[in-house]
């Protein structure tokens, strides 16, 4: 391998303010150390650098043009091929569109069907992107630092398709991060290729040789670096401290609800309010508080009907913030915001969610999880039902472990939380399962797997 001295890489971070636990002054400096200028594209004001070898400048979020579309349409849709493994959520997302492109449905169930495993297609798919987007708009950003790698944070975000495009047509190698358990199966093909992926776990390692094409040797593991502080034993305070700090009540169980985006779920508050009333008709065998964590991209109006109640804590994940709002973030967090969370997830009691990762997270504690699969009395269709959520292919791993128990009626969310209540190590096993296949590490190191794999990824393409 050669030394990478004098080597520009360019770090593109379309959404940032999740990841200063990875790409922060601490990490950068370490990459510099390793020989490497780093120009930083991302947004505004994610993060400030006073070393001479990190310049920062600011991410362009370009629209897709119709073309771009019809073309993603194109390789994603009319010609998907839903016989590959981990297309459970392919399939689902391809009956939502069926019933919102019926003329696109018909070409597709018609023509593209017979075409869809055919690499001829592909690569004519491949060259009318070639030649129709040429992306300038990061010209000039090239030619005055001259990348030699790229390292994208957030391979499968539109705003990141210029710079791979303009990546491609320079030969420049390009190493992605999939940030999350269900991109590879639920997000759009990218357009380019990568030279190589670093995924969590051997399940994504899986998805992307068998449904994205990549060989075993460009997919590396590294765990989830977002979860190395939940690692960090010294950062947990003692239980009555954490419920003081809140101004809960020591003497209750902590029902810790967690929400999704508004997109996830129609029916979350009206299924927080049921549990609220399960805690005041005294429908569990403790007495109990509810802790309502919002999620970052959730805004604390859709639950404001449970403002100033008793026994209920409203915990917002930082301070509400406008600056990334481009990205649909309400709050901005910080460490100490992540250090609440850790608190949080170690304390509760029970944790609900409807399907989101935060599941993962609570596993890592141990702590008791169950999941909503209803639509509290909500009459919706199946696209926009939480029941979907329990077909899609990364999260079957989590039904088929038999950690969580997946609550099917208001009648089976209060017994399976008051079975939590009165024994929490039920389902542990299940639990302890889950994080080793999501996981794969539990050293809280995976970021600095993380930017070693980025090291030797320079090192090896470096000429």
């Amino acid at each position: 391998m050669t030394a990478n001295n004098d080597k520009t890489l360019l770090i593109v971070l379309p959404y940032g303010i999740g990841w200063k636990s990875i790409i922060n002054e601490k990490n950068l400096e370490i990459l510099t150390n390793s020989g490497l200028k780093i120009i930083l594209l991302c947004e505004p004001n994610m993060i400030n650098s006073t070393n001479p070898d990190v310049v920062i400048k600011t991410l362009k979020k370009i629209p897709r043009t119709k073309s771009e579309i019809a073309i993603g349409l194109l390789r994603n849709y009319v010609f998907a091929d839903t016989s590959k493994p981990h297309s459970e959520t392919l399939e689902i997302k391809i009956s939502e569109l069926d019933n919102s492109h019926p003329i696109l449905s018909l070409i597709r169930k018609s023509i593209g069907k017979l075409f869809a495993k055919s690499t001829i297609v592909k690569n004519i798919l491949a060259q009318f992107d070639s030649a129709l987007f040429n992306n300038s708009e990061y010209d000039e950003l090239f030619a005055d630092y001259n990348p030699d790698f790229i390292f994208v944070t957030y391979p499968f975000s539109f705003y990141t398709y210029p710079i791979l495009r303009h990546a491609r047509k320079s030969q420049i190698p390009i190493l992605g991060y999939v940030p999350s358990w269900d991109n590879l199966t639920s997000k759009w093909e990218v357009p380019v290729k990568l030279n190589k992926l670093l995924v969590w776990n051997n399940i994504m390692k899986e998805e992307a040789i068998n449904f994205l094409d990549y060989s075993d040797e460009c997919v590396s593991i590294t765990g989830v670096p977002q979860f190395d502080i939940h690692s960090n034993d010294s950062l947990i305070v003692d239980r009555k401290k954490f419920i003081k700090d809140l101004h809960g009540d020591e003497n209750k169980k902590i029902l810790l609800y967690a929400t999704g985006t508004a997109q996830l779920s129609d029916s979350e508050p009206f299924i927080v309010k049921m549990i609220y009333d399960m805690i005041r008709n005294n429908k569990f065998d403790h007495p109990c508080q509810l802790l309502l964590r919002v999620h970052p991209r959730r805004s604390l109006s859709d639950f404001k009907d449970l403002f100033d109640k008793p026994d209920v804590i409203i915990q917002t994940p930082g301070k509400e913030s406008k600056e990334f709002k481009d990205s649909g973030y309400v709050w901005k967090s910080d460490f100490t915001d992540y250090s609440t969370l850790s608190n949080t997830l170690y304390h509760a009691d029970v944790m609900i969610n409807v399907a989101s990762t935060i599941t993962i997270e609570s596993c890592l504690f141990d702590t008791p999880v169950v999941n909503i699969g209803f639509d509290a009395d909500l009459d919706l269709d199946f696209n926009r039902s939480v029941k979907r959520h329990f077909q899609y292919s990364h999260y079957l791993d989590i039904v088929e472990s038999n950690g969580v128990k997946i609550a099917n009626s208001e009648q089976e969310l209060g017994e399976f939380i008051n079975r939590y209540l009165n024994d929490p190590a039920l389902e542990s096993a299940g639990r302890n399962l889950i994080v080793d296949n999501q996981c794969s590490f539990r050293d809280g190191k995976s970021s600095e797997r993380l930017l070693r794999y980025i090291i030797d990824f320079t090192k090896e393409y470096s000429v």
